[in-house]
């Protein structure tokens, strides 16, 4: 893939729900996408919902069919999507940007972007549908304690193009690895960007609380942690919740 094909849309209540749509009528290839400043029904992981002030908020979603991709690999499109983001918003001077495996990104301890990409697995390739939510411009977050924007961690009002414009240019450079070869590449570098890991942290697993250490993000999404007694157990994303 050597480009995107991005449209912008005034307002849409989201730009998944929106490519889906277009999918589904055959109405967009691999490589095409839309975004938007103002969308008003956003939907984040396991459904819930994201809403965002006009022309603060980038939501952003493509549309991409892997067919060298192994469906075992498939974190491999959280992997590359996520390094993507980290690698724009470092480009912005956006300090201390982090994964918190294996949808949100944040600066500091608080979230700044949240992914989520919807997958449809074939025979002979792997439809994706990526959607992408980044504070922008925003500068406050009186309701949400946790969240912030590259505004408040830069003091700069990004042009909205040239931010588009550079992860564009990243998701590109990362979609590449995405073929089972390459997995393993994408995979080491992303544990350079885990959050917490290696810190002991107060995670919840089936109601309990628990502490333990991220030792690591297997290539097949599977988060590894040491517990406070040494053992190594492996988790799925949806089976345990980090505190912080």
């Amino acid at each position: 893939m050597t480009n995107l094909n991005l449209r912008k849309l005034n307002a849409i209540d989201s730009t998944n729900k929106a490519l889906k749509k277009m999918l589904f009528n055959n109405k967009i290839v691999s490589g095409d996408g839309i975004w938007t400043m103002n969308q008003t029904n956003g939907v984040g992981q396991l459904g819930s919902k994201w809403q965002s002030k006009p022309n603060d908020h980038l939501a952003l979603s493509i549309y991409k069919s892997f067919d060298k991709l192994d469906a075992k690999w498939i974190y491999s499109i959280n992997t590359a999507s996520s390094l993507a983001v980290v690698s724009t918003l470092n480009f912005f001077d956006v300090p201390n940007v982090s994964i918190k495996w294996p949808n949100d990104i944040l600066s500091d301890d608080k979230k700044i972007c949240g992914i989520l990409a919807e997958n449809q697995i074939n025979k002979t390739h792997i439809r994706s549908i990526i959607g992408f939510g980044i504070n922008l411009h925003e500068q406050s977050f009186p309701e949400l304690p946790s969240a912030t924007s590259v505004f408040i961690k830069t003091n700069k009002k990004i042009l909205i193009n040239n931010f588009i414009e550079k992860l564009s240019e990243n998701l590109i450079h990362f979609f590449t690895f995405c073929s089972t070869k390459s997995t393993s590449k994408l995979n080491r570098d992303l544990q350079n960007h885990i959050y917490g890991i290696k810190k002991e942290s107060l995670f919840e697993i089936q109601k309990q609380k628990i502490k333990a250490s991220i030792e690591g993000v297997m290539k097949n999404g599977l988060l590894k942690l040491k517990l406070s007694n040494g053992k190594i157990k492996y988790f799925k994303s949806k089976e345990i919740k980090m505190i912080y």
